[in-house]
């Protein structure tokens, strides 16, 4: 077997070894072993329609197991756009984060949030979807104000935000 074929081979075996600091800098995608896009949102700090992806906030995760099995959040990323590569955008990642674990049945939520009761469209938190009967979402296991043009979280106190419920009833 050659070196480089053994090499993948260990690579397709061995944990995921990347840490939060690793990432930022680079370009991506392509991602690092064993992460891919779980998804994102463009971010601006301008009204003009060309600048409307020039910053993003995403989550990286660790693929599903086997059919049937669910993508492991592990990032939540913020990237500078860098340019493209063919059809997709590029990101250079100026901010990484660990996802909070052990979290089922949170997800990412972007634009719609608050922060002690106003509105404020940079704000990013991971919120427990699990309520059609109130229109804001409390449950937050985390929360971060992405600062521009620098590309870095600002990371707020969980309780002093609340994001709007997409599910809510009353929408």
């Amino acid at each position: 077997m050659g070196a480089t074929v053994r090499a993948w081979a260990m690579s397709m075996l061995a944990p995921l070894s990347v840490a939060a600091a690793d990432l930022v800098g680079k370009v991506m995608p392509p991602y690092p072993a064993g992460l891919d896009e779980l998804g994102g949102s463009c971010v601006s700090d301008s009204a003009d329609p060309a600048h409307v992806c020039d910053y993003s906030i995403g989550v990286l995760a660790t693929p599903a197991r086997g059919t049937g099995g669910e993508p492991v959040p592990r990032f939540v990323v913020a990237g500078q756009f860098a340019g493209r590569d063919g059809d997709s955008a590029q990101w250079r990642i100026t901010d990484a984060l660990p996802y909070p674990a052990g979290r089922s049945g949170y997800y990412l939520q972007f634009g719609t949030c608050r922060v002690n009761g106003s509105d404020d469209p940079r704000v990013a938190a991971i919120v427990r979807q699990h309520d059609t009967s109130t229109e804001w979402l409390k449950d937050v296991a985390w929360a971060g104000r992405l600062r521009l043009p620098n590309g870095r979280f600002d990371v707020l106190e969980a309780r002093t935000v609340d994001c709007v419920n997409e599910a809510y009833y009353g929408l």
